[in-house]
């Protein structure tokens, strides 16, 4: 990434999500794309993803050198979550950040622009249908943007897959403790 090399011509919005949500989404991405065409299940995934073999990784590294920089005047450092939570408070300041002078309506226009069922229906954010492997063809699943949930996880991660993502996160070291994650309620970041 060498975000240095960026911050003095340009602005750098980085966008960070719960790690088990990415983890998730990563392997809908890699079983559907022809690019990637992942061919196990989940919890082979969970398995490439918690020994760090996975592309655009690792993980932690790439959140660590972002999070050391997140008070720089050019960079505006977002979790997913709180733009789930409440997307016009983050549009505001994304609007602030970017210095684009945005009016209440404009912002609005941009929340139902970006609004996960619109992103879904547009063609210059999907992929075209030779993209998807045969997988996502047969499976029916050619959905390169899914849900936009958080803590869709649950479904996916079994007791089992937790504890494994558990020695994964203590792997994480200061950064996987220091940075607030929105977990589930139940859930206590350790």
């Amino acid at each position: 990434m060498a975000l240095n090399d960026y911050f003095k011509k340009m602005r750098v919005v980085y966008v960070a999500r719960n790690p088990r949500d990415v983890c998730v989404s990563y392997y809908h991405h890699q079983c559907s794309l022809i690019s990637a065409e992942f061919i196990g299940n989940f919890p082979e995934f969970l398995d490439f993803w918690c020994r760090d073999l996975c592309r655009q990784g690792p993980f932690w590294e790439h959140l660590k050198e972002a999070w050391a920089k997140r008070n720089h005047r050019n960079i505006l450092f977002l979790f997913y979550e709180d733009m789930k939570e409440n997307l016009m408070r983050e549009l505001k300041r994304l609007n602030a950040f970017l210095g684009t002078g945005l009016t209440e309506h404009q912002l609005q226009q941009v929340a139902e622009h970006t609004n996960i069922s619109q992103m879904k229906n547009r063609k210059s954010v999907n992929p075209p249908p030779e993209s998807y492997s045969e997988r996502a063809k047969k499976e029916g699943t050619q959905d390169f943007i899914r849900k936009g949930a958080t803590g869709d996880w649950v479904k996916f991660i079994t007791p089992d897959l937790e504890t494994k993502f558990q020695a994964w996160i203590k792997k994480g070291g200061e950064i996987a403790k220091e940075i607030p994650f929105q977990y589930l309620a139940s859930e206590a970041q350790k």
